[in-house]
């Protein structure tokens, strides 16, 4: 008799119990860029951002819809409610008041130009002083704080050249459309590796001392806080127990930050 009520009391208290909530849907924003996210030999996409969202919906149990878009339009729809989060993104005060960021990747950010050009414009204020030279740049694209006030001056002057994602970049970049490239370190590695003529070009650090910081930017507004919760979470547990660090490794091999 004991044992058939327990059985029931059982019954009852799971049936009482409350179901774990849903976590998503979430569309996520992905964008084209070198390893972070590319179409593989098979013309499938790939990259540490596809890795680490896959490796996110499985820590987490959330459903998460990736889209690719421009980065200019995601940051557009994430703005107007349309995308709910990104990745790879570089923090910045504006972007905090409508994401929460979650930090997975550092990088440092170059310059580069052709070997004895960069030996004559070794700092940004050299580059400036050089009125006929030219930069590209990715549209959307946000840079450490010296190398961003050194666009923007560039910028009010006109010589900025700006392509829509990071392969019309390396074209043009090439073609000699323009006398300098900015690259993250991580990109750069993966252009010498894929083309060796990048490997002709120099690198130069504009800010040794900067980091570039990639994180999840999860909508404060569209996904609520247990949620972020989680997704911060599981980045943790994927920087301790090596899983960020295997990925990352995954698509660079171990090609060096170091131009």
């Amino acid at each position: 008799m004991r044992t058939w009520i327990a059985a029931i009391a059982l019954a009852v208290g799971v049936a009482a119990a409350p179901a774990a909530s849903a976590c998503g849907p979430y569309s996520v924003g992905l964008y084209e860029y070198s390893s972070l996210y590319y179409r593989d030999a098979r013309g499938q996409w790939a990259g540490i951002d596809k890795d680490v969202v896959d490796e996110l919906i499985r820590r987490t149990g959330c459903r998460l819809q990736p889209r690719t878009e421009s980065r200019v339009r995601i940051w557009a729809q994430i703005a107007s409610g349309q995308i709910d989060m990104t990745v790879s993104a570089l923090p910045t005060k504006e972007r905090a008041l409508l994401v929460e960021f979650i930090p997975y990747i550092e990088s440092r950010q170059y310059v580069l130009m052709k070997p004895a050009l960069a030996a004559a414009l070794t700092t940004p204020a050299a580059f400036l002083a050089d009125r006929a030279r030219r930069v590209i740049v990715v549209r959307g694209y946000v840079f450490t704080p010296t190398v961003e006030d050194w666009i923007t001056r560039m910028r009010v002057q006109g010589r900025v050249v700006e392509a829509p994602d990071q392969p019309t970049a390396l074209r043009v970049f090439k073609a000699g459309r323009a006398d300098a490239l900015v690259l993250g370190a991580h990109s750069l590695a993966t252009a010498r590796r894929a083309d060796p003529a990048f490997g002709e070009f120099t690198a130069l650090s504009y800010a040794p001392q900067e980091r570039s910081i990639g994180a999840l930017a999860l909508s404060r507004q569209r996904i609520a806080q247990e949620d972020r919760d989680r997704m911060h979470h599981a980045i943790d547990e994927m920087q301790r127990d090596g899983t960020l660090e295997a990925i990352k490794k995954r698509h660079l091999g171990d090609l060096s930050e170091t131009p």
